[in-house]
């Protein structure tokens, strides 16, 4: 093969190969990995067909840690700025609008992990309440059978508790 040849075969599969990498672009078919740093948290997700892929948001953290729903948060938070920002100007790019419908979709369609337990100081909760507490969190995280058996057992310790008829005694 003469290098005239070599060098043309080079150049068409070069170019097939760019223009494979552009439609892949355009289509967004391949996962693309994500991490913006917001209000001092960096948010990792991806996306992936023009769609934020909602399982991968904040995936680095541990599921059950205050640091996962705080990202969580902060992760909804910062789709709806971007929404809104891509929303409030045009711009010539093929891909504003791909980014802003991505953006403004995970805005509606993310729901964060909303999710605090806290025990304040002029209330001691009881050891039963703290397990009822964390099982509920543990449940709506894992959402298996499982966890909200164990978390309707120990609460419903709890609420029986609370709701048991206060006799008083005349004097």
């Amino acid at each position: 093969m003469s290098a005239s040849a070599i060098a043309l075969t080079a150049y068409i599969t070069a170019l097939g190969e760019s223009i494979q990498d552009v439609n892949d672009q355009r289509l967004s078919l391949t996962e693309t990995s994500l991490t913006i740093e917001y209000q001092d948290t960096y948010i990792p997700f991806s996306h992936s067909q023009w769609r934020v892929l909602n399982h991968t948001v904040c995936f680095d953290n541990d599921r059950n840690s205050p640091e996962y729903s705080d990202c969580t948060v902060k992760a909804k938070s910062l789709f709806n700025q971007i929404c809104s920002a891509l929303s409030n100007r045009t711009s010539p790019y093929w891909h504003h609008q791909n980014y802003k419908e991505m953006y403004c979709q995970a805005a509606v369609n993310f729901q964060p992990m909303v999710a605090t337990i806290s025990y304040g100081d002029s209330t001691q909760l009881s050891a039963q309440e703290k397990k009822c507490n964390q099982l509920i969190l543990k449940a709506l995280v894992n959402q298996d059978a499982k966890s909200i058996q164990e978390k309707n057992a120990a609460c419903d310790a709890v609420h029986s508790k609370s709701q048991a008829p206060v006799v008083n005694k005349p004097e």
